[in-house]
């Protein structure tokens, strides 16, 4: 689809949500993420997550999705009511400029808006299945990325338990927090209420899916992602496209024997995509992805890439603050796996997809508090995915409409920069975070990131100063 007919997409979806209300957006009612680690969920990633009821399940274990307080945020949508937890595509919809949230790209998309009207008459009471499900059925993971959560990630915990809290006012880490919101995972050696609901939910769920992903954690640690690949080559589903997020930084024998099963269930699907994630390029995306050994996902990318020719890989980038040094090498890296992976009988096709989101949280980390010659960067970045768009008419594939509105739009929100006072307060917790986390991992921020020093001094200045206060 060309740049102006994909426009023409998105503004013709968003008038259609606006008629209904300009709240509206298909994904609460659509799709869902489940943390069965902890019982909780969000439709849509971008909101806070929020946690099924112990009793709200007994009575329905599809209330792993429909809870009470889904179907009032459906209800302020329907009555045009911006719901708070939305802010994310708010920030984007009020932002200047020619680009479109998430609330219409998302209810653009195949498992949505051909299911517009039946989301209409199912109102905000009524149960439904999603027909977009991603699910992650543990925390295990053998990373601890460095904007990741306790909760996602069991190294993390492992971390925290050992050294306790990094002392940033951001309390994004924080054990006691997780506690207090009922994010704590349950233990994968202990019965999780969660999980069994899932599997009595399943049968019934799975004839209604038109997109299933699993997540993590790390999935191909997890035995249940296992399970699902022996459900779907035993239950064919055409409609069903499937997706497994994976860091593809495990042992190869894990890799091996994920091939082996997606192999077998590939032909009962309508297609399969690996989402796997980097956020820039060489040591500086080691040190942020932290138990990256960049050499050791390659080898498993093109394993995958290989030996499941039917299979798409999308690369997942969480572009934070961090990100923009070396993200050229980066997009290099995409430009030449597009041209490298075309898909079978296209020229102008590509098995490779970059998908960019830009870091909210933890707030030390976001885009938004970069330097002038940072913001730089990513301009010219910005500039080198659109020289390198498919409308070049060499037969070479470059980034697409999507992928350019998506680095697009970050930079027009990062060069908006931040208010004063809150600058300082990410400033202080980037160095204090970061200090501790080259302690506790035998790391070197200013030897790893030298474009930024000033950043960095900038955070230990105000920092010091603080301390002199107190």
């Amino acid at each position: 689809m060309s740049k102006n007919d994909l426009k023409a997409q998105y503004s013709k979806t968003k008038k259609q949500l606006d008629e209904v209300s300009p709240a509206f957006c298909l994904a609460k009612w659509y799709q869902v993420t489940l943390h069965l680690q902890n019982g909780h969920n969000h439709s849509c990633h971008h909101p806070n997550t929020h946690q099924t009821s112990l009793d709200e399940l007994k009575r329905d274990p599809s209330s792993l999705h429909n809870t009470l307080f889904k179907k009032q945020i459906r209800q302020l949508m329907l009555e045009g009511v911006r719901p708070k937890e939305c802010e994310y595509c708010w920030k984007i919809e009020d932002t200047p400029g020619d680009h479109f949230s998430d609330r219409t790209i998302k209810s653009n998309d195949e498992w949505a808006l051909p299911f517009f009207d039946e989301a209409l008459k199912s109102g905000s009471k009524e149960n439904v299945n999603p027909k977009y499900l991603e699910v992650s059925f543990s925390n295990s993971c053998n990373f601890k990325c460095a904007y990741c959560l306790p909760h996602i990630s069991s190294s993390w915990m492992k971390e925290l338990k050992q050294h306790g809290e990094y002392k940033t006012k951001s309390k994004h880490h924080a054990y006691d927090y997780l506690e207090k919101s009922g994010k704590m995972p349950i233990l994968d050696t202990a019965a999780n209420p969660y999980v069994k609901a899932f599997w009595e939910w399943w049968p019934s769920l799975y004839k209604d899916l038109k997109t299933f992903r699993i997540t993590g954690g790390e999935p191909f640690m997890v035995p249940d992602t296992y399970r699902v690949l022996d459900y779907i080559i035993d239950h064919p589903n055409k409609d069903l496209s499937l997706a497994i997020n994976s860091n593809l930084g495990v042992e190869k024998h894990l890799i091996d024997k994920a091939v082996e099963k997606i192999n077998r269930a590939k032909g009962n699907l309508k297609e399969m995509t690996i989402y796997t994630s980097l956020d820039t390029w060489d040591s500086q995306a080691e040190y942020i992805r932290f138990g990256l050994d960049l050499e050791l996902f390659r080898q498993n990318l093109f394993t995958v890439l290989e030996k499941i020719p039917e299979v798409n890989v999308t690369f997942m980038c969480t572009y934070n603050l961090l990100s923009i040094a070396r993200f050229r090498e980066f997009l290099e890296f995409i430009l030449d796996l597009k041209n490298k992976y075309k898909k079978s009988g296209s020229a102008f096709d590509s098995r490779i997809v970059l998908d960019i989101s830009y870091l909210k949280d933890p707030h030390f980390m976001c885009a938004n508090i970069a330097t002038a010659d940072l913001l730089e960067r990513m301009k010219s970045d910005l500039n080198f995915m659109t020289a390198n768009s498919p409308d070049r008419g060499d037969g070479t594939i470059g980034f697409t409409d999507f992928e350019i509105n998506k680095m697009l739009r970050l930079y027009n929100w990062a060069s908006q920069g931040t208010k004063s006072e809150f600058q300082q307060e990410q400033l202080k917790d980037f160095f204090i975070f970061f200090s501790e986390y080259d302690k506790r991992r035998n790391t070197q921020f200013l030897k790893t990131f030298p474009e930024y020093k000033n950043l960095w001094f900038a955070g230990q200045a105000l920092t010091a100063e603080a301390n002199e206060g107190t």
